[in-house]
């Protein structure tokens, strides 16, 4: 029988080293230390070092989808699309910036996997991207969305602007509510001030 503890304080290990150090810098042998075990051991629970990061960045994305989708479920069928889009960049920016080591780890090293492995993280991926498209629908198909923007460039700019704050986010500045305020501010009405657009 599996040690489950001892598999866990790998994957936690992981995580870390990935979401400070980026994939080159994730090392087993520090995986190792961090876990309190010998590099050798950790091929006990891990085939590969390949396998053990796509573990964490596939536990990363369902970790990621069930908050967010629990924050936004949460406010009941008589919330409006904007509500719940604004439930939903709230608790993806909280999530991310507010210690989840897998989340943030799949933010900082998706870009940089090999293409097969990124092909497989994109399938367990597919879960939090569906429910961003679904929102996003939902806003445009109650006509509070402008029309001629493309849904899917929407989407894809706001989780890559929501996904960049793990990388500058830093505390003591603004608090994560206020980033948060600011980016569904940003994205929901615009940066430019209505009575100046063309």
């Amino acid at each position: 029988m599996e040690d489950t503890t001892s598999r866990s304080r790998i994957l936690d290990a992981t995580a870390d080293l990935l979401r400070t150090r980026g994939l080159q810098g994730t090392k087993l042998s520090e995986v190792a230390k961090r876990a309190g075990m010998l590099a050798p051991s950790l091929y006990h629970h891990f085939d590969s070092k390949d396998q053990l990061i796509e573990e964490v960045l596939v536990e990363g994305c369902h970790r990621n989808t069930r908050y967010i989708v629990t924050q936004v479920e949460v406010l009941g069928s008589s919330a409006s699309p904007i509500e719940r889009l604004e439930a939903a960049i709230t608790a993806h920016l909280t999530f991310l910036l507010t210690g989840d080591q897998y989340s943030s780890a799949v933010s900082r090293v998706f870009q940089d996997l090999p293409d097969d492995m990124k092909r497989r993280v994109l399938a367990a991926y597919a879960g939090f991207d569906n429910y961003w498209r679904d929102l996003i629908l939902a806003a445009r198909q109650s006509g509070v969305a402008r029309s001629e923007l493309d849904p899917t460039v929407a989407r894809k700019f706001l989780i890559n602007m929501l996904d960049s704050t793990a990388e500058w986010y830093r505390p003591g500045h603004l608090e994560i509510p206020e980033i948060a305020r600011q980016a569904c501010h940003l994205f929901l009405h615009g940066f430019i001030q209505p009575e100046t657009q063309p």
